[in-house]
């Protein structure tokens, strides 16, 4: 018997990684000591206050039985508390709401309700893989926004051509932005609005990294603070970075009642919904007090000066975040991301290729200060011999 995989899967882009994670790999069995600076995956556990809610209802047998596939009414009314207290924007919890199982569960299965084969979806460049992954397992075409570094990393919504735009379903926007660590000021957010509903594009914003950001930078903004919005527009939120769960999948998507309600009747056919016992941990979050993510974004903010302002001191051509926990390193001249991220791999620190998030991404490595500040502070003294 011949086995083979399905057309969908075979005409993925290779995996970018596997080269790294397999020299990875044969460091760590040779007992080389690396610095891992390449995964989004926050090293900090999760507040004690939601442990202990997880601890609570994981106890209970009312919560051990099927979960609503769109969420518990409480979970859903809390995620609308949230945004009103954060964003200022008012939620109907029953209409304007839906439990996801982490935001990435979201983002891959929003797709599938809405994009026809043929379909075009407009998803940036650089950009986190599911949103071009999602459209191709949905028979849609990707059309890569081209994200670069002298506008800000924005799109530039005037050079999509005109015919794109007509056969356009799906606009991704995502800031801060993952991998470049960018903002996008409300003045971008009126202008996605107005070329959606011009060319009548769902926009799907991507908002996993809201509440990571420093300084004086403003707090990320929600699409759905702009007017005319809600005519158009969802917005995917996620727990795993705002209160160190990326284990527990949980999140929730927000917005016009018809994307909500698309999305929820994928999930009742594919999924059987959150486990009661992680909602009531995620509600003790999002009602809590926010004073540890405050406290979260002081560590990040610390752990960024000491990886940026080191690499920069060394001469290195650095993107320093103002929000995210992501920054980026320019190549030197004729050297791949990938040939470069070898490069600091042999002085034992692991970063990210940017191409792993698009062709866009050439030019740059990404590092993530996932990390003690220890650890960052070797990762820096171990570059520096680089240059």
């Amino acid at each position: 018997m011949k086995i083979e995989l399905a057309s969908r899967i075979r005409e993925l882009p290779p995996y970018p990684f596997a080269r790294i994670d397999a020299l990875k790999a044969d460091a760590r069995a040779r007992g080389v000591d690396l610095v891992d600076l390449g995964i989004g995956d926050p090293d900090l556990p999760t507040p004690a206050h939601i442990v202990a809610a997880a601890a609570k209802a994981a106890a209970d047998p009312r919560h051990h039985q099927y979960p609503s596939y769109v969420g518990m009414m409480a979970y859903r009314e809390s995620a609308a508390r949230f945004c009103q207290r954060r964003f200022g924007v008012k939620l109907d919890p029953a209409r304007e709401v839906v439990a996801l199982i982490g935001s990435k569960e979201g983002i891959a299965h929003f797709p599938v309700a809405f994009v026809e084969p043929g379909d075009v979806v407009l998803c940036p460049d650089p950009g986190y893989p599911v949103y071009a992954t999602g459209t191709r397992f949905s028979g849609g075409e990707p059309y890569f926004m081209p994200l670069r570094r002298d506008s800000g990393f924005l799109p530039d919504l005037k050079a999509i051509p005109a015919d794109v735009a007509r056969r356009a379903k799906v606009m991704w926007v995502n800031y801060p932005n993952n991998p470049t660590a960018a903002l996008a000021p409300k003045g971008f957010y009126e202008d996605v609005v107005e070329f959606a509903l011009k060319h009548d594009i769902i926009v799907a914003s991507d908002m996993a990294y809201s509440e990571i950001y420093y300084g004086g930078a403003e707090p990320p903004k929600s699409i759905l603070e702009i007017p005319g919005a809600r005519e158009c527009a969802i917005e995917f939120h996620s727990l795993s970075k705002t209160f160190n769960m990326t284990g527990w999948r949980v999140g929730f998507a927000i917005g016009n009642e018809a994307l909500v309600s698309g999305l929820g009747k994928v999930k009742t056919n594919v999924d059987s919904g959150v486990f009661e016992a992680v909602q009531v941990a995620a509600m003790a979050g999002l009602d809590g007090d926010l004073g540890v993510v405050a406290e979260l974004r002081r560590e990040y903010e610390g752990r960024v000066n000491i990886l940026c302002d080191g690499l920069s001191a060394a001469g290195f051509d650095v993107i320093k975040p103002r929000a995210s926990f992501y920054c980026l390193i320019a190549n030197p001249k004729g050297v791949s991301s990938l040939d470069y991220s070898l490069k600091l791999l042999e002085a034992g620190v692991v970063a990210t290729p940017a191409t792993g998030f698009g062709a866009g991404g050439e030019g740059f490595v990404r590092l993530t200060v996932c990390a003690p500040r220890d650890r960052l502070a070797l990762a820096v003294e171990r570059l520096t011999t680089l240059r």
